[in-house]
């Protein structure tokens, strides 16, 4: 065996040996603290080292309708619950802002700071979900074909399909993938007589930069230049792609030529107007999508959504044009308070501004209106999955969240908050905000708690 290949073997052993002895000792938290586990987003240990390959799948099908609206039981007392919450250590909490709500009706039960101008982090994220779900509809696909081009060539055009795959993944939901389509397009083209042609792409749908002036160069680690056209949110081999289109066009070309399509060339282009469509894919459909943006907060797929915020508002797909469109949407919503800000859809910028009610309404929308049923059916389930998974590990403070807070995480340098709903003791239906600006690093666990124990005491309250 080539001394590359058995220490690449070696070190891959030994990270699954070294994660495997943090999960057991000491749980998610220890994984947390050296950075080997994160809360939803890009993985930091390459996948393909404990799941298989995956195989191309069929494209999504039409999900089950949603539930029926909620019904509401007796709301917790404002000024009790206010105590409550007031009687918790702030000592890692500076700044913070916070606010209950009835969902159904929007009434405020308590708060504080509730509309004070806050850095959101992630959970803007729920804005921006609100937004797409208002202009497409929950049930919108996203479209990417490959279409005829000049002589002999063929351009595969991307639609802006956020979870797009590489060669398909066998979990829910099925993402439509470069796969499937090289399938039909391969068959397409073989009818037609033709086993070679050059290939062409097409990201143009989105214009403008990719790459969000607004935040650090640092931030590559945690998100990739936003593209119309990319496979696995343009993540090669754990890190993301400073070119994911050339990337998606690759991955094609090599599906086509295992079909028995000889690929002679792969260059960037634009489909011509009116060009004939040998074969297409569909994406999820939005409310899935936006289910997984939320569960796993993820930046890439509601940068997405960001630009095609923009292009149902007939603008480009430019950053400024989302900004603006976004914007206009919320308004509309009554999403919208002076001050607020929007530098992207993800949250990563630190200019981005809101408040804890605009939030609390956000989350209001999925119970009263079935369109917006996705912002909360997608969100984490405390100490049970995505972002949330890892946390409320303290049984005495914070037990009775566990499996109850439903909850959009947001987390930044100094920036701590959650976003979600919950059933109080009492049976009553809630929707909460809590946000913390201005922690300091050292106290970045401790905020983080002070979330967990606060959106318990609102969950356990009887009062």
């Amino acid at each position: 065996m080539p001394r590359r290949a058995f220490g690449s073997m070696a070190m891959s052993l030994a990270l699954v040996v070294v994660v495997a002895a943090a999960v057991w000792f000491g749980g998610p938290r220890i994984l947390y603290a050296t950075g080997l586990w994160s809360d939803g987003g890009s993985p930091t240990i390459d996948p393909t080292l404990y799941a298989p390959t995956p195989v191309p799948t069929p494209s999504p099908v039409t999900p089950v309708p949603v539930a029926a609206t909620a019904s509401q039981g007796r709301l917790p007392d404002g000024a009790k619950l206010l105590a409550e919450l007031r009687a918790v250590d702030r000592s890692s909490v500076p700044l913070d802002g916070m606010v209950v709500i009835d969902p159904l009706t929007g009434a405020v039960v308590t708060g504080e700071n509730a509309d004070l101008l806050m850095t959101p982090a992630s959970t803007l994220k729920l804005l921006t979900s609100a937004a797409a779900l208002d202009v497409y509809g929950p049930d919108h696909r996203f479209t990417t074909k490959v279409v005829t081009g000049t002589d002999n060539q063929i351009v595969l055009v991307g639609g802006g399909d956020p979870y797009l795959s590489a060669a398909g993944t066998t979990s829910y939901p099925a993402r439509a993938s470069i796969g499937d389509l090289a399938e039909a397009t391969a068959k397409a083209l073989k009818a037609s007589g033709r086993s070679s042609v050059s290939l062409a792409y097409d990201d143009s749908l989105f214009s403008g930069p990719g790459w969000n002036p607004a935040w650090p160069a640092g931030y590559h680690e945690f998100a990739t230049p936003t593209s119309a056209l990319w496979v696995d949110e343009g993540v090669v081999n754990g890190v993301h792609s400073t070119n994911p289109s050339g990337d998606a066009a690759t991955a094609f070309a090599a599906q086509l030529t295992s079909r028995g399509i000889q690929v002679t060339g792969i260059a960037a282009g634009t489909a011509a107007p009116g060009a004939t469509t040998l074969a297409s894919v569909q994406s999820l459909p939005l409310d899935l999508i936006v289910s997984q943006i939320l569960l796993h907060s993820d930046n890439d797929g509601a940068e997405v959504l960001f630009r095609q915020i923009a292009l149902a508002a007939g603008s480009s797909g430019s950053i400024d044009a989302a900004r603006a469109a976004m914007q206009a949407k919320l308004v509309s919503l009554g999403l919208w308070r002076d001050g607020m800000h929007i530098d992207d859809g993800s949250g990563l910028s630190r200019a981005d501004l809101a408040t804890p009610t605009v939030l609390t309404l956000a989350i209001a929308k999925g119970f009263t209106d079935t369109r917006y049923r996705a912002l909360v059916d997608g969100l984490p389930t405390a100490a049970a999955d995505g972002t949330l998974y890892a946390r409320y590990t303290n049984p005495a403070t914070e037990g009775a969240g566990r499996g109850a807070v439903r909850a959009k995480t947001g987390t930044l340098t100094g920036v701590h908050s959650l976003a979600g709903f919950t059933r109080t003791a009492d049976g009553g239906l809630v929707a909460f905000a809590f946000i913390t600006n201005d922690v300091a690093p050292e106290q970045a666990l401790a905020a983080r708690d002070w979330l967990d124990h606060e959106t318990s005491i609102v969950a356990a309250c009887g009062c």
